[in-house]
């Protein structure tokens, strides 16, 4: 097969990259919001019409239309129902209310379908033909050619209709709109409509080549966000140009190298328009700030501390070993979720790739330890596999904007997933990785031989981490990551430098990541291909754990140990495990529970339980001691409050 063969068969994938790209165009220059669930919503969409299709024996041609009308309306009615919060509302929760959309419709799919894979026989535009000696496939024309009419259509619309006036104007002041009787949330609405549309028409026609699945969302949302970027979400035919590139440039790899790596092309290319377009404007025309999380204070409550720690204790001795092996899990995912509060609450930024660090970190400590390596070394190892993580990430991230960091997370998470979990050579070819050496100080602690001490040390490790976070939060340093969470300018502008700031904080995360994945390497025992790929690695894993620190309370340590039960395999699951698909039902329920938080309660669980101690406290003083609150303070003298005619 020649290059142009291999070049034509990228014009399936291309076409259907540039129809959700049109999508997250259009829905930016609608309402100012990059919508992160585009690739799920056109998810839903194709379920809907193959179940219609080939169960209900629906025509295609009906079967495609309530697919496409069905995510259209999901994107009419959930900005009509968000669009208000949005509106204004800091960057970093624009991106967390959409991704939480996004989780909210991978779960449903899960419980009313299935979680696997189904193969799709071609529906439409089956077989090919040939164009000069080259071989086309129909599908492929069709979706170039589909790409292409949208982008025609939608730039007449933007730019000769009053629609596209109208929306054009509230993406750069919605006020204004107001002010002229124009009602924001119905054209908002009509513009997300049309960019589910467009997802679910791309979604539906790559069946046949992508396969039906849950994730397939994943597939298309970075190549996606890359060709938005590079049309800085206001050029439709850039990013017509840029997707239907990128997926030419794929099949040209896929020919050229190997199928594999050419999975990773898309998102390398994001990655490379990142580099070029980084820090350009894509915001509204409104200044932004990027905090929405209080953060706690870092004091330490000893009481509650060494209360929480000896409950902990006793379930790890008197419980059976399936509880034992929960409270462990429990530990290991409150290290990453508290690598995420620094990263989220303490820093302002969406970062995907808290899992993906983790596995990688496990499988060099797999590595150094199958090969002979002490505990110690491997968990060196492995910690500073994630900490040179940071500082290669660093280069992507510490100067760029808020959105271009979820969006090089979400590239980077993707490449991890393509050309790292999926090759045999990180993991020993067939064999695998065996974790040899798990003595300290000559006592045993390996998950396998002693679940027990290896739940205890989990928990220490966890304990030390959660005080030198605290400890983080009151010093200079944390005082210093802290400063860039609200507004880059105004640190600046008093001397502090922003992308240090930043780096400090990607850095601590990385380390807490790093830990975790050494941790995760003890309590498998044995690190396989299979079993890596299975168990939840990618960015979908990373950002459901993300779901559940924002429920917790981001900016709080506490809600990193609640997140950590919440999280699969942990306590909380575990309890629930009785029920059929009780980690699907969680993740919808604390998915739709995110976004009901960042609308309402931005704090979370940890932030209205403050503020209802502190509520008790002022009206009951006596319950100080018992709540864990600050013992109230003394009246103000006259002279502490400063009364006119008194002197000092």
């Amino acid at each position: 097969m020649d290059l142009l063969t291999y070049a034509s068969l990228g014009l399936s994938t291309g076409g259907a990259y540039a129809l959700v790209a049109l999508g997250l165009v259009a829905a930016y220059r609608g309402t100012g919001v990059i919508d992160f669930a585009q690739g799920a919503l056109g998810m839903f969409g194709a379920y809907l019409f193959w179940k219609s299709f080939s169960q209900l024996g629906i025509p295609v041609g009906l079967a495609i239309v309530i697919g496409v009308v069905v995510s259209a309306a999901i994107g009419v009615g959930f900005f009509a129902l968000v669009g208000r919060r949005l509106a204004h509302a800091p960057a970093v929760t624009k991106i967390l209310i959409t991704i939480g959309l996004m989780l909210v419709l991978e779960a449903v799919v899960r419980i009313v379908w299935t979680n696997h894979q189904q193969t799709v026989t071609p529906f439409v535009a089956a077989g090919g033909y040939e164009v000069a000696g080259v071989r086309v496939q129909s599908i492929g024309a069709l979706l170039a050619g589909v790409a292409i009419v949208a982008t025609v259509a939608l730039h007449l619309l933007f730019t000769r209709t009053a629609f596209g006036h109208i929306t054009t104007a509230l993406r750069d002041t919605d006020l204004g709109a107001q002010s002229i009787g124009i009602n924001p949330r119905l054209w908002g609405s009509l513009a997300w409509g049309l960019a589910g549309a467009l997802a679910a028409v791309s979604a539906i026609l790559l069946l046949p080549i992508t396969q039906l699945s849950p994730t397939a969302s994943t597939t298309l949302l970075v190549p996606a966000l890359g060709a938005a970027l590079a049309a800085r979400f206001t050029s439709f035919p850039i990013a017509l140009s840029v997707g239907l590139g990128t997926g030419v440039l794929e099949g040209l790899c896929t020919g050229l190298l190997d199928a594999q790596i050419a999975r990773a092309v898309p998102d390398v290319v994001a990655l490379v328009v990142l580099l070029l377009v980084a820090r350009t404007g894509m915001r509204r025309g409104t200044r932004e700030v990027q905090a929405v999380f209080h953060v706690g204070s870092g004091r330490i409550r000893w009481t509650w501390l060494v209360a929480g720690t000896a409950v902990v204790l006793v379930l790890i001795g008197t419980t059976i070993g399936t509880v034992v092996d929960a409270l462990s899990l429990t530990a290991i995912f409150g290290l990453v979720a508290l690598g995420i509060v620094v990263s989220i609450g303490y820093t302002g930024q969406v970062n995907a790739l808290p899992l993906g660090i983790s596995g990688v970190s496990m499988i060099v400590f797999g590595a150094v330890s199958d090969g002979g390596g002490s505990l110690l070394l491997s968990t060196l190892a492995a910690v500073l596999t994630a900490v040179a993580g940071a500082f290669v990430l660093s280069g992507l991230f510490v100067n760029a904007r808020i959105y271009e960091v979820t969006i090089g997370a979400l590239a980077v998470a993707s490449i991890l997933q393509a050309i790292v979990f999926s090759v045999d050579f990180f993991f020993n070819g067939s064999k695998g990785w065996t974790v040899g050496d798990t003595t300290i100080f000559g006592a045993d602690i390996g998950n396998i031989g002693n679940p027990r001490g290896f739940a205890v040390v989990a928990w220490l490790i966890l304990l030390l981490a959660l005080i030198a976070v605290a400890n983080l939060r009151r010093s200079s340093v944390g005082r210093y990551v802290l400063s860039v969470r609200q507004d880059e300018r105004l640190p600046a502008a008093l001397g502090v430098v922003p992308a240090r700031a930043k780096f400090i904080g990607l850095v601590i995360s990385s380390v807490l990541w790093g830990v975790a994945g050494a941790l995760l390497a003890v309590q498998r025992g044995f690190i396989a291909k299979g079993d890596v790929r299975m168990e939840g690695f990618d960015y979908a894993d990373s950002l459901a754990l993300i779901a559940f620190v924002i429920l917790a309370g981001s900016g709080y340590l506490v809600g990193a140990v609640l997140a950590g039960a919440f999280a699969p395999g942990g306590l909380l699951s575990h309890i629930l495990s009785f029920a059929p698909d009780v980690n699907d039902w969680l993740s919808l329920f604390f998915a739709a529970n995110m976004i009901w938080v960042l609308a309402t309660e931005p704090d979370g669980v940890v932030g209205q339980f403050l503020r209802l101690r502190d509520g008790l406290i002022r009206r009951r003083p006596a319950l100080t001691i018992l709540l864990g609150g600050a013992r109230p303070a003394a009246a103000p003298s006259a002279t502490e409050k400063g009364d006119v005619g008194v002197t000092a």
